[in-house]
């Protein structure tokens, strides 16, 4: 079942930039990947992602983001609130 995801790591948006350019989600889309999006929350980037399952989650996380923040210099700790997605229409 598809799960929504909100991560916000108290960073700003040189810092989000730092790390996409490592892992360019634009171009390599995530095996499990259904949506990904970024905004401003209160001075730091929030980014929210739907995916097809929490493992595809967890792998990108491990084997793609985790280098990925360490060669950007960015935090490692995050606040993450998980969902369930009960109901999810894509067009």
């Amino acid at each position: 079942m598809a799960f929504l995801r909100i991560v916000n790591r108290r960073a700003g948006w040189d810092t989000y930039d730092a790390i996409n350019a490592w892992v360019d989600i634009e171009h390599q889309h995530p095996l499990g990947l259904i949506m990904h999006s970024a905004c401003e929350v209160d001075g730091t980037v929030q980014v929210t992602q739907v995916w097809d399952s929490e493992e595809y989650a967890r792998r990108y996380d491990e084997e793609v983001l985790e280098p990925a923040l360490k060669l950007a210099g960015a935090p490692m700790s995050a606040e993450i609130h998980t969902f369930e997605l009960l109901h999810l229409v894509t067009p």
